[in-house]
C-alpha cells in the first residue's frame, strides 16, 4: 500500500493513498465543526511533491484550495 497524501483534519492525521479516499474522509465531517474550531489545522501534504495545500470550507462542504475535486 503507498499513501500519496497526509490528510490533517483539526489536528488529527489520516494517510490517503488518493484523493478519493483524501475527499471521503472529509465528507465524513460536519462543516459545522470548523465553526466551533479553528481551520489552521485542516491540511492536507502531497507526499510526494511535500506540498501543503490549506482546507476551507462553506456551510455545505471542505474544499482543499489548489486542488480540483475528483469526479466520484
Amino acid at each position: 500500500m503507498t499513501f500519496g497524501y497526509k490528510l490533517v483534519m483539526f489536528g488529527f492525521p489520516a494517510l490517503c493513498e488518493d484523493l478519493d479516499e483524501v475527499y471521503m474522509r472529509i465528507r465524513q465531517i460536519p462543516t459545522q465543526r470548523a465553526q466551533a474550531e479553528t481551520l489552521e489545522q485542516c491540511y492536507l501534504i502531497d507526499l510526494t511533491s511535500g506540498e501543503k495545500y490549506q482546507i476551507t470550507c462553506d456551510e455545505k462542504e471542505f474544499f482543499i484550495q489548489g486542488i480540483e475535486k475528483p469526479n466520484s
